[in-house]
């Protein structure tokens, strides 16, 4: 692949950015702000970073209104983060491998396969499975029978597809990732623990990203379901019979236990957990290893074990902090009135 080169008048049209500045140098790739070099350009979010943008090697920079580039061209946007992220896709390699089913890969019976779909080496796709124009099904991934995936979908290698999953279109399923196996169902009998068969599905709408390594489950008997819009970071467990709603954000290893509803533009920070049979309403935003107990009905933001309102959260913690020191008063007042005690039974003798 030869080297990528854009033209800098060419990225600020591309963005939608004002360019201030020599637009006729060429722009080779992308970097840091703290470490980029000749050739490349970057970007700076806020008058903090004025300082880092005027020492910068980038060749220009992506900068907000209320930043000023002393020594070099630049693009002004209101968004740098969401300018210089449309640059990356400009500069991303083209991965996308060429149509056709690898030699060693085994696709089944009745298998239908769309327009420039790639099936790579040693990849399955079990009988019935369907598979939308523009998919790539990477090396080694396993796509179970009665699949339905849509177009223009990444199932990366070693990703597990379990029978009768339907994926949406434009889904990314990160490596090592398992959608549609088993939820962990059993009933507790006097003779061990007796397994629940799921027979349900997972259903995974369009526009949703799943990182590595982490699990869907599939439904008892109806379906798992992944809401469109929404991103899964890696090491994310998402129990059976769950139902996620629309363009929500789960950081890594979040945790959501079985038959929990979780409604739209719902945030959660990494190693957050969520007990089961819970009901999470929209524009909710779990913190960082928060505890979720019971049902979060309104918008905000919580925090804590067991998870509750964030800034009632703080004022318990600054409370708890006081303690010692509260000890220690409450000593001291102990010791105050046993000696008034002692002198008050003096003066009665």
């Amino acid at each position: 692949m030869g080297e990528i080169v854009y033209r800098l008048a060419e990225l600020a049209e591309r963005i939608e950015g004002e360019l201030r500045g020599d637009g006729e140098i060429n722009i080779t790739g992308v970097g840091h702000l703290e470490d980029a070099n000749e050739g490349e350009i970057t970007f700076a979010d806020g008058p903090r970073v004025q300082s880092l943008a005027d020492s910068s090697r980038a060749s220009a920079l992506i900068v907000p209104p209320d930043v000023e580039v002393r020594h070099k061209p630049f693009i002004v946007t209101e968004d740098p983060r969401l300018a210089f992220s449309k640059v990356l896709e400009l500069f991303a390699p083209d991965r996308h491998p060429g149509p056709g089913v690898h030699p060693t890969a085994v696709v089944g019976h009745n298998v239908t396969l769309g327009g420039n779909v790639s099936v790579g080496a040693h990849a399955y796709v079990g009988d019935g499975a369907i598979v939308g124009d523009g998919s790539v099904i990477h090396p080694l991934a396993y796509v179970g029978p009665e699949t339905v995936i849509g177009s223009d979908c990444a199932v990366h290698p070693q990703v597990y597809i379990g029978p009768r999953t339907q994926i949406g279109d434009r889904v990314i399923i990160h490596a090592g990732a398992s959608v549609g196996a088993d939820g962990f169902g059993y009933l507790q009998t006097t003779e061990g623990h007796r397994k629940i068969p799921q027979i349900g599905t997972v259903i995974v709408d369009d526009d949703v990203e799943i990182g590595a390594n982490s699990t869907i489950d599939r439904a008892t008997v109806a379906a798992t379901r992944i809401g469109a819009g929404t991103k899964i970071d890696d090491q994310v467990h998402v129990a059976h019979n769950v139902v996620l709603g629309r363009n929500c954000l789960l950081c890594g290893q979040v945790g959501i236990a079985g038959s929990t509803t979780i409604g739209n533009n719902v945030v959660m920070g990494g190693q957050a957990g969520v007990n089961d049979h819970v009901e999470i309403g929209d524009n909710v935003i779990v913190a960082a290893r928060a505890s979720v107990f019971g049902n979060l009905n309104e918008p905000g933001i919580y925090s804590g074990y067991p998870a509750g309102p964030h800034q009632q959260q703080l004022r318990s913690i600054a409370h708890m902090r006081r303690l010692p020191r509260l000890m220690d008063r409450i000593k001291e007042l102990e010791q105050t009135v046993e000696e008034l005690r002692a002198r008050l039974s003096e003066s009665e003798q």
